[in-house]
This record gives structure tokens, C-alpha cells and sequence, in this order.
């Protein structure tokens, strides 16, 4: 005798084979080639280039996504963590190689760190809801501003450390940093509204 289960609804399963998430994985894979380039002393103007690359597969998964409405969650933390490998891998691996090679000083070493104001602020929480498998919350605003000027002040400051005699990246890199505080107290505040975090 066959018992069906009432009230009881199945969550639809996720097509992840799609354009955007072919894209985020692109990212992944620029981020890698990044750390060759770095490391293998290629020209600052290479890794620009390819860093700006993988900004624009940011800007073009999310558009596709929800354009031809192909957002899923596990695309959604996909691109989370594209994001996060692009932008703290490359910083990381750019002030490792220059700071044993002597080529960063500190002026140019504070500003790296303050455009990175929202990743310090928000990485345990959003570490703590990756765990936890809880959901993400959606792109605001104030979060994707951040990541346009972290794709725009990141390229400056290295613009800068090839021609020392031109400061103007500190003033991005201020504006940068006050974006990524308010990004990250807004991340924090939405994983508190999905009880992620108390």
C-alpha cells in the first residue's frame, strides 16, 4: 500500500550548468593565472589587465543572471567566493611578492589594506554562514558600489607604484574604504535578519 506524503513541498533542484556560473568560474580561473603572473614577475600591466578581466565577468554573471533569470543559491555563493579569491588572493599574493622583493612601501601597503575594509570586517561572518549552510543575502547597493571602486582603486594603486611621482590613488582608496565599512555592517546586519549570527 503506497502512502504519499502531504504538505510536505520538495525544494526544485537547481540547474548550476549556466552562462553565469560558466563566467564566476572563469573567475576562479583568472584568479589563478593572476597568482602565475605575480609570481613569476610578469609586468604590472599584465596583471591589470587581467585583474580588470575578472572584475568584468563580476559585472557581466550577475547582469546575465538576472536578465535571463538564472540566479540559484548555489550560484550566488559561487560568486561570493570568485569574488572573495579575486580580490584577497590577488592583494595577498601582490603584497607578498613586492614586500619580498622590496618593492612596496608603506604608503602604498596602507592604502592595499584599507580598499580591503569590507572583506576584513565581513570574512568570519560570511565564513560563519558558508558553514553553517545558510543562505546568502542578496546584493545591496552599497555592496556592489564597493566592488566597482575596489575594481577601480585596486589598478590605480598599482598604477601608482609604477609611476611613484602620482598620488591620487589615496583618495580613491579612502573612498573605497568608507564604502566597504557600510558594505560590511550592512552584510552583517541582513546574516543577523537570517539568524546566522545573533
Amino acid at each position: 500500500m503506497k502512502t504519499e506524503s502531504r504538505g510536505k513541498k520538495t525544494k526544485p533542484k537547481e540547474n548550476i550548468w549556466n552562462v553565469p556560473n560558466a563566467l564566476t568560474l572563469l573567475r576562479v580561473v583568472i584568479t589563478f593565472v593572476l597568482f602565475y603572473f605575480i609570481f613569476s614577475g610578469f609586468d604590472f600591466r599584465w596583471i591589470i589587465s587581467l585583474f580588470v578581466i575578472g572584475m568584468i565577468t563580476d559585472f557581466l554573471d550577475g547582469q546575465i543572471a538576472r536578465r535571463f533569470k538564472l540566479t540559484t543559491e548555489f550560484g550566488r555563493k559561487f560568486d561570493m567566493i570568485a569574488d572573495r579569491m579575486l580580490m584577497i588572493g590577488t592583494v595577498l599574493a601582490l603584497v607578498v611578492d613586492m614586500g619580498v622583493n622590496g618593492r612596496i612601501n608603506k604608503w602604498f601597503g596602507f592604502q592595499i589594506l584599507i580598499i580591503m575594509t569590507r572583506e576584513i570586517i565581513s570574512f568570519p561572518f560570511a565564513l560563519l554562514a558558508f558553514l553553517a549552510r545558510k543562505p546568502i543575502p542578496k546584493a545591496k547597493i552599497i555592496g556592489k558600489t564597493t566592488t566597482v571602486l575596489q575594481a577601480i582603486t585596486f589598478p590605480l594603486i598599482l598604477i601608482n607604484i609604477m609611476v611613484p611621482t602620482t598620488e591620487f590613488s589615496i583618495y580613491f582608496s579612502v573612498i573605497t574604504a568608507i564604502a566597504g565599512f557600510f558594505s560590511a555592517l550592512t552584510y552583517i546586519r541582513d546574516l543577523k535578519e537570517l539568524g546566522v549570527t545573533s
